[in-house]
């Protein structure tokens, strides 16, 4: 039998494989994320920094209806305390009416002396106090504070305009703590503290984003110093170029400097655990829920849930009751709004503190997984190299100008020459 013979014998001859299987060196398929990541990386460097910040202007349209709009958009008195002043046996019958016929826009209680009504409506315990005509052809006394909450005062004496003229006398209305001319409806201060919850989150936005490398000392001096120009500025501005709060120089300086440097001290810790997105975290926090439910717009028996309970712990509204109290004599008392504040404070050196040593781990355990950079890492790369690209083609192209010019400078020379 020849070898051709065996062979055909033997049947057809097997190759054999090198191979452990049909998808051995096959590359992984790409997830829908993988897929997506690899055409974003393909657009334009400048289009897709853009495109990763879009998620910013989506939060704050978003926010700012939920927030805003809703906590606004119809403000309505509910549970205001008042209270009817005289000996409870003569006063109280009053006091009851008034309460079931307000349909829980009034929680009405009684005092028993003038003394205590001023000292309530004062301190912001009450709205007001109404002291019903002690005889015929004399005058019922409301006591209020504007300087307190304009409009809550203003609800009072629409109140209780009807009240005292059912009893045959004029309401004689006694504002404890009168607004100033510059400033009638009280909005001055609310303005003032929004300022400084602003300037404080984002001088700690940008050291949050841009500073990851820098210690604790560094950070928190920029903070610190950044806050102190902040409060300086600002109180030039209010008091000696516009005028709106004066005569409280020095006590706007250091209640500003304390405000920024609390703010920037939790936006700061908040940076360590959400890096770039730390803007919109901020944004929620200290403008979005913050500001509508610091009594500064609207007191918080005008606003609804949760805006009316964030008022606890709202630091503009704890700002808002040391500077009243500095300004205007009234409200909880400055210790009040300083103790929100160190609060803020200290939540803001715990993150800070955690955070930095969370962050690292975390960055240590990427490299060390070997995971891609991120998209903004991506995108900044790109960038750079888009821009590096540019460069160099401006210095060839100023070289070949260079080169050109020499060469007619040359030639014209040599024709100068030969004439």
């Amino acid at each position: 039998m020849t070898s051709t013979q065996h062979r055909a014998a033997s049947g057809p001859a097997v190759t054999p494989r090198t191979d452990h299987g049909p998808h051995s060196h096959a590359e992984p398929r790409p997830t829908p994320w993988g897929r997506y990541r690899r055409w974003y990386s393909r657009l334009p460097p400048a289009l897709q920094m853009i495109g990763l910040q879009m998620w910013l202007p989506l939060v704050f349209v978003v926010a700012f209806c939920l927030c805003y709009v809703y906590a606004f958009h119809s403000p309505a008195p509910k549970d205001l305390p008042v209270a009817v002043v005289g000996q409870p046996a003569a006063v109280g019958q009053l006091a009851t009416g008034l309460e079931s016929n307000s349909k829980g826009v009034l929680d009405v209680s009684t005092v028993v002396t003038a003394s205590q009504a001023r000292d309530a409506v004062a301190s912001g315990d009450l709205v007001a106090a109404y002291a019903p005509a002690a005889g015929q052809g004399q005058k019922a006394t409301l006591l209020v504070a504007s300087g307190a909450q304009y409009q809550l005062e203003a609800v009072a004496a629409a109140t209780f305009q009807p009240v005292a003229a059912a009893q045959g006398a004029e309401l004689d209305v006694q504002d404890l703590a009168p607004l100033p001319s510059q400033d009638s409806y009280g909005t001055s201060l609310f303005y003032l503290v929004l300022v400084w919850t602003i300037g404080g989150y984002m001088v700690a936005m940008f050291v949050g984003m841009m500073g990851a490398a820098l210690s604790h000392r560094t950070r928190a001096a920029i903070i610190v110093g950044s806050g102190l120009v902040t409060a300086l500025l600002s109180s030039l501005l209010v008091d000696v170029v516009v005028g709106a709060v004066t005569g409280h120089f020095w006590a706007m300086l250091g209640v500003g400097w304390a405000t920024t440097v609390a703010i920037g001290a939790v936006v700061n810790g908040l940076a360590y655990f959400f890096g770039r997105f730390v803007t919109g975290v901020a944004l929620l926090i200290f403008v979005f829920l913050n500001i509508p439910s610091s009594t500064g717009a609207f007191p918080p028996e005008l606003v609804p849930e949760p805006f009316a309970w964030l008022h606890h712990v709202s630091s503009a509204a704890g700002v808002l009751d040391v500077m009243r109290d500095i300004v205007y004599d009234v409200g909880p008392g400055a210790g009040t709004g300083f103790l929100v504040l160190l609060g803020y404070l200290v939540v803001g050196l715990v993150l800070s503190a955690v955070g930095k040593p969370y962050h690292e781990a975390r960055q240590a355990r990427r490299k060390a997984a070997g995971k891609p950079p991120t998209m903004m890492q991506a995108a900044q790369g790109a960038m750079a190299a888009a821009a590096a690209a540019a460069h160099e083609e401006d210095d060839s192209k100023e070289r070949e100008d260079e080169v050109e010019s020499g060469s007619g400078v040359g030639a014209a020379s040599a024709v100068v020459a030969g004439d």
